[in-house]
């Protein structure tokens, strides 16, 4: 198991904590290889009101 690099654990923190504080519906993907992240994906669902008369 290798050592935890702080700076870079509190540079992804900051990004992740980024990207969950802007999402209202959707997810924040983490993937690794080998231990090592390698990419950070975010889907945000955008949900309309549907109007209470459509008539």
């Amino acid at each position: 198991m290798s050592e935890s690099n702080p700076k870079l654990v509190q540079e992804l923190s900051g990004l992740i904590e980024n990207l969950i504080g802007k999402l209202d519906f959707g997810t924040v993907e983490l993937t690794f290889h080998q231990g090592q992240l390698v990419q950070l994906e975010k889907r945000e669902k955008v949900r309309f009101e549907k109007p209470a008369d459509s008539r």
